[in-house]
């Protein structure tokens, strides 16, 4: 900035669109100072107040008080849109973590019931002797025989002597896939206007940040971006976590079906590279910014035509 600026301030009339450049390096110098905690006062300077008011008085056309002005424009479109994008941030943040909360409490559920049933069959000698020939579950688990004299009878077993198997407390049944399904509409809403229509808006502005970085020739205006690559690997350990659900599903057959349905229908990968702006969006955006008007007039529209629901 420190060319540019020298340059501006030793001519006696002065460009709308190099002082509008000025003024945005000036934030991104301002920017990194505050952010940057090993931030050097060696690093440039920001322009005070009085230069930059200095400055601005030797515009003297009428092109270039617009040019300047379509700058104040971008300045006040970033200190809104950052703060937008990242509430948006939060927002896909909040959806990822409740739909976590949910598929992991279903997991635990069959976790604990998947331990369960690979437990052998625990009974007492009396029920051994009267009960019928063991099905095929019971014969890969096996038996375990106690004796009737069992110490904790009155909680162990019943009045006629049989053991009365662990189960599953009745919170987690209620985390359970069967009960998960009655919640899906509650699922859908976290997965589709929390986090999706979060991560797409980050995302949206963060690609418009990058196309005005290539339209004013500033790479470092990338800065107000709100970063989205801890979101991005959240959802992926979602999906991680889907997959490996499907190996802790209990039971068998008809059981096992049904569950393994349920899982699938209320979560589901989450595809992160169809949250991305798509290249004709793009294409399309910077188009628009060849206008020298473009940002006074259409950063908002931009957004939304990135996120696939503007024209």
């Amino acid at each position: 900035m420190k060319n540019l600026l020298e340059e501006i301030k030793s001519e006696s009339t002065v460009s709308g669109e190099k002082l509008g450049l000025c003024l945005i390096l000036n934030d991104i110098a301002a920017y990194n100072k505050q952010k940057n905690i090993n931030y050097s006062e060696h690093q440039e300077d920001t322009i005070d107040q009085a230069t930059l008011d200095d400055l601005i008085s030797r515009i003297s056309t009428v092109e270039d008080a617009e040019a300047f002005e379509s700058y104040v424009q971008l300045q006040s479109f970033v200190q809104r849109a950052q703060a937008l994008a990242f509430a948006y941030n939060q927002q896909a943040w909040n959806g990822c973590s409740r739909i976590l909360m949910y598929m992991i409490q279903a997991q635990q559920v069959e976790h604990a019931r998947k331990l369960i049933e690979n437990l052998p069959i625990i009974m007492t000698e009396t029920q051994y002797n009267e009960m019928p020939p063991p099905g095929k579950i019971a014969r890969q688990r096996g038996f375990a025989l106690i004796s009737n004299e069992f110490p904790c009878r009155p909680k162990c077993l019943t009045i006629e002597d049989y053991f009365i198997q662990p189960e599953i407390d009745c919170f987690q049944e209620m985390m359970s896939l069967e009960n998960i399904e009655k919640m899906k509409d509650k699922i859908e809403y976290f997965r589709r206007d929390l986090l999706e229509d979060g991560i797409r808006r980050n995302l949206a502005y963060n690609t418009l940040c990058s196309l005005i970085a290539e339209r004013i020739g500033i790479e470092s205006f990338t800065v107000f971006s709100v970063d989205e690559a801890p979101l991005v690997e959240q959802i992926e350990d979602i999906n991680e976590k889907f997959i490996a659900f499907h190996d802790e599903i209990a039971g068998e057959g008809e059981e096992f079906a049904n569950k393994l349905r349920i899982l699938e229908s209320v979560f589901s990968i989450i595809d992160v590279g169809s949250f991305y702006p798509d290249e004709s969006a793009v294409e399309r955006v910077r188009e628009k910014l060849t206008d020298p008007d473009s940002f006074r007039t259409s950063l908002d529209g931009l957004v939304e035509m990135l996120t696939g629901k503007g024209e």
